[in-house]
């Protein structure tokens, strides 16, 4: 368990070493270009002055991006108690698979209905430059795409502040 802590610590550090090293990063400039999952273009820069809590997944995955989706809607849950306004955006890692509809009929089947949850497709270079910038690893095993657990929640100006990493993480960390 001190193992555990002591390595979530490190990667902090190294998070905070290298976002600060990188200059005030807003990630949402000079990425895309962007589809929604109604299949319009759709503009990171439209979520700037409310923070916006984001992470990767791979719609078909039933472990790591199940959790990470329930994980912000606790968060989602959290803010609405203490009245919190946040955007919620899930970037689809595999273009092939996670397109507008695939997103559609995935917020239908989970009722993530509400207008704050942005569910995003992207071409190939757009994903892979969003996940480098986002300190999302990932790659391909056979026809699955496999990655690490990362929620980020972005300032109003897109800028990180804080991370989730692994499961076991307090996701109301990420409360602004």
């Amino acid at each position: 368990m001190r193992t555990a802590r002591q390595l979530r610590w490190w990667v902090a550090v190294l998070a905070a070493i290298c976002w600060g090293h990188a200059g005030a990063q807003d990630l949402f400039r000079q990425a895309g270009p962007w589809q929604d999952d109604t299949g319009a273009t759709f503009q990171l820069e439209s979520l700037y002055g409310t923070p916006t809590v984001v992470t990767m997944a791979y719609g078909a995955c039933r472990r790591v991006c199940s959790t990470s989706l329930r994980m912000m809607e606790q968060l989602q849950a959290l803010a609405d108690a203490r009245q919190v306004t946040l955007n919620f955006v899930v970037i689809g890692l595999d273009p092939q698979a996670d397109r507008p509809a695939d997103w559609a009929a995935y917020r239908t089947d989970h009722r993530l209905q509400r207008p704050n949850w942005h569910f995003l497709s992207g071409s190939e270079a757009a994903t892979r430059q969003f996940a480098r910038r986002l300190g999302v690893r990932y790659w391909r095993y056979g026809e699955h795409t496999l990655h690490d657990l990362r929620i980020v929640l972005l300032s109003g100006t897109a800028q990180p502040l804080r991370s989730v990493v692994a499961f076991d993480d307090r996701v109301e960390s990420l409360l602004p």
